[in-house]
């Protein structure tokens, strides 16, 4: 009887591609906690849940496949305190490195900069960043990211004035927590305001 053949495999890689895609299968929660409104990474982690939701699975899954080897790259060369217990491998350095390192687009995933020891850098810097952060905005969920979203695609439609419902975030609380309609709620807050109705675009 022939042997198999021995396919050689990089578990390693296998094994980051598998955290990877862990983060971004995370992203895709109906209701799960999210980074508070004003939070410096609160956009990069919207274009990420943005990214999953428009490629799926099958997109997931390649992407993760992808970003592996740098992220690889990218954890070999930090410190050995650094390794050694300062940051756990899988419940914080891959996703973060993904939250402060890539560029989630609308065709791909890509490094903010190029060059592993840039990045590596970058990821330091976003990390203490992070920590001296103070949130002044309550929780929030993916249940509410969305809410707002709506709210603000309503604001553009009804009122051309996408940026209403960043500048009274006391109201959008109010009416998420209500169960208001998006639609709803923001014609009435434009009314509130007195703004001017121009309608949906022809």
């Amino acid at each position: 009887m022939t042997k198999p053949e021995i396919i050689k495999t990089n578990y390693l890689a296998i094994e980051t591609a598998m955290a990877a895609y862990a983060v971004l299968e995370d992203t895709r929660l109906v209701i799960g906690e999210t980074l508070p409104d004003d939070h410096p990474f609160k956009e990069a982690e919207q274009q990420m849940s943005q990214y999953c939701d428009d490629y799926g699975a099958r997109g997931m899954r390649w992407a993760a496949w992808q970003i592996a080897p740098l992220i690889e790259k990218v954890w070999s060369g930090m410190t050995e305190d650094e390794k050694d217990g300062d940051i756990c491998w899988d419940f914080e350095f891959v996703p973060e490195f993904m939250l402060y390192c890539l560029n989630f687009t609308d065709e791909d995933v890509v490094p903010v900069i190029k060059g592993v020891d840039k990045l590596r850098a970058l990821y330091r810097t976003s990390r203490e960043r992070c920590k001296a952060f103070k949130s002044n905005r309550p929780a929030s969920t993916r249940e509410r990211d969305q809410f707002v979203k709506d709210c603000r695609d309503e604001a553009e439609k009804q009122w051309k004035y996408v940026d209403l419902i960043s500048d009274h975030p006391d109201e959008v609380q109010r009416a998420f927590e209500a169960k208001e309609k998006p639609a709803e709620f923001v014609k009435a807050l434009g009314e509130d305001l007195d703004l001017i109705d121009f309608g949906p675009w022809k």
